[in-house]
């Protein structure tokens, strides 16, 4: 009975990772901002965002790593999707002054499609999600669309190396190397520009530290 419960925990942690609802969604919100605070900055400024630009992210979460975007260059408007409802309203909220003053808009995604015409954005970011892709060369296709020739793509991830030892892992979760990435991304036209590795300390709790290694693929869309 135990072990059948542990593994009904397991289920239900990766279940919020990739989609988090409910009050357990709102703590689980809370963490991965925390423990991805890093990851998050790092990929934020591999963006090197300009003057104007438009910006997508895909799965912000609670969104309070938002002003941070915004503060990077001048004048900048930022869209953010993500397939949690609770996520929009909470990050909606979160950010209420900047979506009152239309400088960021949070909108619900079916993790398939994205609801915007071809050639929008200069940018597009995301952090820890390409493991919940449900159709990932399809998805990196729409990503590709939306992006203006030249525009850049950053994508962050935790390597299969690392993501294997943890074990909620094995449900949900669809795990990649870094070459496994980056030949997703480049099989739908993208072309790389960088590929960073990263090393970080992330306090789990109190008693707890890991290492963990992450990567920030760089890609463009062709001139």
């Amino acid at each position: 009975m135990g072990e059948q419960q542990n593994e009904e925990q397991l289920m239900e942690t990766a279940r919020q990772l990739s989609c988090p609802s409910g009050a357990y969604g709102i703590t689980t919100a809370g963490n991965m901002a925390v423990h991805n605070s890093n990851m998050i900055s790092v990929t934020i400024s591999t963006l090197k965002s300009e003057d104007k630009d438009r910006i997508l992210e895909i799965g912000p979460g609670g969104g309070s790593h938002v002003p941070e975007v915004l503060h990077q260059a001048s004048a900048l408007l930022y869209y953010g999707v993500d397939i949690s409802e609770l996520m929009v309203a909470e990050s909606s909220k979160f950010n209420k002054e900047l979506v009152t003053s239309g400088r960021a808009t949070f909108n619900l995604s079916d993790g398939e499609t994205l609801d915007f015409v071809d050639d929008f954005f200069n940018r597009v970011f995301t952090v820890n999600t390409l493991y919940f892709w449900k159709d990932p060369d399809a998805f990196a296709a729409e990503i590709l669309r939306v992006l203006k020739p030249g525009g850049t793509l950053c994508v962050a991830f935790a390597p299969r190396s690392f993501m294997e030892q943890l074990p909620f892992t094995k449900y949900t979760f669809r795990l990649y190397s870094a070459e496994e990435a980056k030949e997703l991304f480049q099989r739908k036209g993208f072309v790389l520009k960088e590929l960073d590795i990263h090393q970080e300390v992330v306090q789990v709790n109190p008693e707890l530290s890991i290492n963990r290694e992450f990567i920030v693929l760089t890609l463009q869309k062709p001139v």
